[in-house]
C-alpha cells in the first residue's frame, strides 16, 4: 500500500478507468464502515458518468421509480419483497445504459492495522481508503466532479484533505473540478450508489437474512455479466468493478 496521503507527484501513467477527455461526475457512498462488528467487510464505492449524460440518466430513473410507485429514497436498507421488481427495474436501466460504471472497493477491516498505516487515526483511514477508491481510475484527460454523502461533524474535515491528494494524484492525467458533500436524500445517484454498494456488502459479508435483498444483489451480478458479487477484479474491469484490499 502506498504511504497514506503521499505529497509525492504520481507519474503520467495510462489509466484502467472509463472515458477519456470527457467531464465525469462521480457519487460515492459507503457501507459498513462503523458498527456492524460483526461484519468483516467494508465497502466504499461510486457511481462513475459523463456529465452531460446527467439529465437523460435521471429521467429514466425517476420514469422507473414513478412506473413502479418508488416513493422516498432508494436505499439498500428499504429493499423488500415488495419493491423488488421496482428495485429490480432500475439495476436493468443501468446494466443497459453503456455510460454508467460502478467501481468500489471492499476492505477486510479485520486486517486494518491503523497504528501501523493511519497513526491510530480511523479517520484517515476511512479517507485513505476513499482516495485508494478513486484514484485507479481517475485520469485520462478527464474532468472530475466527485459527489460524497454528507458526513457526520466528526468527518467533514475530511473531504478537504481528500480533494488536495486527489488533485495532486491528477497531475499529468486529468483534474477534479470539485469534490462536494451532498444530501444523498436529495440526489438519487449517490442513491443509487448506496444499493449497489449494500448489494456488494450484502453478499461479501456473507449474509441471508432477506430473501429480496438476496434475489437483487444476485439480480445485479447477472446484469453485469457476473458470477455473484464476491469477486475480485482487476481495475481494467469496467462497468461493475469489485476491488478487495487486504483480503
Amino acid at each position: 500500500m502506498s504511504p497514506p496521503f503521499s505529497d509525492a507527484k504520481p507519474p503520467a501513467a495510462i489509466v484502467n478507468g472509463p472515458f477519456a477527455q470527457t467531464e465525469v461526475s462521480i457519487y460515492c457512498d459507503e457501507s459498513r464502515h462503523e458498527g456492524q462488528r460483526q461484519q468483516q467487510f467494508m465497502v466504499i464505492g461510486g457511481l462513475w458518468l459523463p456529465r452531460n449524460k446527467r439529465g437523460e440518466i435521471l429521467a429514466g430513473l425517476k420514469s422507473i421509480q414513478s412506473h413502479h410507485r418508488i416513493t422516498g429514497e432508494l436505499k439498500w436498507g428499504k429493499v423488500s419483497r415488495a419493491k423488488l421488481p421496482g428495485y429490480q427495474a432500475v439495476v436493468d436501466f443501468v446494466a443497459a445504459h453503456p455510460d454508467m460504471h460502478f467501481r468500489c472497493i471492499v476492505v477486510d477491516k479485520t486486517k486494518v492495522d491503523h497504528d501501523k498505516y493511519f497513526q491510530s487515526d480511523r479517520q484517515l483511514g476511512f479517507w485513505v481508503f476513499y482516495w485508494h477508491c478513486l484514484k485507479q481510475w481517475m485520469g485520462n484527460g478527464n474532468t472530475y466532479f466527485v459527489s460524497i454523502d454528507f458526513k457526520p461533524e466528526s468527518l467533514r474535515s475530511g473531504p478537504r484533505r481528500l480533494r488536495q491528494v486527489l488533485e495532486n494524484e491528477c497531475i499529468k492525467r486529468g483534474w477534479l473540478k470539485s469534490l462536494d458533500c451532498v444530501d444523498s436524500r436529495e440526489n438519487l445517484f449517490c442513491q443509487l450508489a448506496d444499493v449497489l454498494i449494500g448489494a456488494v456488502g450484502y453478499e461479501q459479508n456473507g449474509l441471508s437474512g432477506s430473501p429480496a435483498k438476496q434475489q437483487l444483489a444476485a439480480h445485479i451480478a447477472r446484469c453485469f455479466g457476473r458470477r455473484d458479487l464476491k469477486g475480485n477484479d482487476q481495475p481494467s474491469q469496467q462497468r461493475f468493478n469489485i476491488f478487495r484490499i487486504w483480503s
